[in-house]
């Protein structure tokens, strides 16, 4: 009995000794909280778990991934982030969102539309963070537009993709910073095209913690 008051006695005291360390898994920060217990560093597992879901982890898809300013292509759509910002809606302050730009080029000898490549105006776009969470865009018909225009080989377009919080954030609490930009494209390419992705899956994945 004296042995356990004595061990929950320490686990107590040494549970007030926590701070915050930034970490890399999986070649991504995360940061979790840590607590001290007899001179040693302890994490909770739900927390790591979350980390490493976050950061990618066996289930992540196998996009085409690169850093901020760095081209990336899938074979026909040529793609780079080059700006994220932090943004708002026009409720206010308390519903934040960063906005992604992002430029898109025709990578093939013939005119295309992305909508023949796969990406629609439908298709999923989100930041995610290193806790797991994501938020995802509110595209409006600005970028219907753009996936229906013509693309002449070697031509290019730009759009801001702006992805808020689902959730209300109070004044003065500090937002997360994203870690990665996710655009789905389909693995679908329009007979006109005549050619086919390059890579198994031609959605793209840019780690916003990296710039080239």
């Amino acid at each position: 009995m004296k042995r356990t008051t004595a061990l929950l006695t320490a686990l107590t005291l040494g549970q007030a000794l926590a701070a915050q360390v930034t970490l890399t898994l999986n070649g991504q920060p995360a940061t979790l909280t840590t607590t001290v217990i007899g001179g040693k560093t302890y994490v909770l597992l739900d927390d790591l778990k979350r980390a490493l879901t976050g950061a990618g982890g066996a289930n992540q898809k196998a996009s085409v991934e690169g850093c901020v300013n760095e081209w990336l292509f899938n074979g026909i759509v040529r793609m780079r982030v080059t700006k994220v910002e932090l943004t708002y809606q026009d409720k206010g302050s308390a519903y934040p969102g960063y906005a992604v730009t992002a430029e898109f080029k025709n990578g093939i000898n013939q005119t295309i539309q992305l909508n023949q490549a796969g990406l629609s105006y439908d298709n999923a776009a989100a930041v995610s963070f290193a806790s797991g969470d994501s938020w995802s865009d509110g595209r409006g018909g600005g970028w219907q537009d753009k996936t229906m225009a013509k693309i002449q080989q070697g031509g290019g377009t730009v759009y801001t993709f702006r992805l808020y919080s689902e959730q209300q954030v109070p004044s003065g609490q500090p937002l997360p910073a994203p870690v990665k930009f996710l655009l789905e494209v389909k693995p679908e390419v329009s007979p006109a095209l005549k050619t086919r992705f390059s890579v198994p899956d031609p959605s793209f994945r840019v780690n916003l913690t990296c710039r080239k």
